[in-house]
């Protein structure tokens, strides 16, 4: 189907995506660009509509050829232009149902974050870049995130930019009650906050088990009283005085390597 009008119904809706109401309302989500629309096919996902830019129409041929016809939107360069976020934008757009079977919503059956593995927990990191690269990075590396729900929005267009598509292959948990999340792990494994304090063990001095858990805090507020209060330790990396602190996303790397070769000592009974 070919789109010319700016005042289309469907045009109209895609911009309405980008705010995280409209989103969790329809239960529908948008991305840009080519690569991770390869990752989202590869991962076994369907697109609930595409839309692609007169010009980017032969270049992406062998993307279109994989996808239902009948969900294939050609529109004209101006009206990409309004539906896209991008300052270079490719000329190609996705607009999927949410994926209940990798973005999880934690509301009631705590019980399924019992299963034998480590977890990143995140409280209230608000940046999507933080969220996006922290999902990527733990993917990569068979580490399995659970956000409090005032972390930014997983499916907002940049964290999923930032996440290089990794949240279409790993299951990510959304945790309606955090505290509940992190004292449901807590009782079959250790779960340690990151801060700063005097008592805080210091990352590389102990011995880090298999499948123990960690929590990143707020960008600026760090992890809230109450959940430092549920973990049973407290852990902070060694710096130099060259600076002051890292970032959410740097933090967590370094946590997720030592978690994935604590991991790497467990051998079964």
């Amino acid at each position: 189907m070919f789109i010319e009008s700016r005042t289309n119904t469907k045009i109209k809706n895609i911009v309405k995506l980008r705010n995280r109401a409209k989103r969790e309302s329809s239960h529908l989500f948008f991305f840009e660009g080519a690569h991770l629309l390869e990752e989202y096919l590869r991962f076994g996902h369907m697109p609930y509509a595409l839309f692609i830019s007169e010009k980017s129409e032969r270049l992406y041929s062998d993307l279109i050829n994989k996808i239902d016809k009948k969900t294939i939107y050609i529109v004209t360069e101006n009206i990409f232009s309004k539906i896209s976020t991008e300052k270079s934008p490719q000329g190609i757009l996705t607009v999927s149902k949410f994926i209940d079977d990798r973005i999880i919503l934690v509301d009631d059956n705590y019980e399924q974050l019992t299963k034998n593995q480590s977890y990143l927990f995140l409280e209230s990191v608000r940046d999507n870049g933080n969220v996006g690269t922290i999902i990527r990075t733990a993917a990569a590396l068979g580490i399995t995130c659970v956000l409090s729900k005032d972390c930014a929005d997983i499916y907002s267009n940049k964290t999923i930019r930032a996440s290089m598509g990794a949240i279409f292959s790993r299951k990510t948990y959304n945790a309606n009650d955090f505290y509940t999340a992190v004292n449901t792990v807590k009782k079959s494994r250790r779960v340690f906050s990151t801060t700063l304090g005097e008592s805080a063990l210091t990352l590389g001095k102990f011995e880090i088990k298999p499948k123990d858990s960690f929590v990143i805090g707020n960008e600026g507020r760090g992890i809230s009283k109450e959940t430092a209060a549920l973990c049973d330790l407290s852990v902070k990396i060694p710096m130099s005085d060259a600076a002051e602190s890292l970032n959410a996303s740097q933090s967590a790397a370094i946590l997720i390597w030592e978690m994935y070769k604590a991991s790497k000592t467990d051998k079964p009974v």
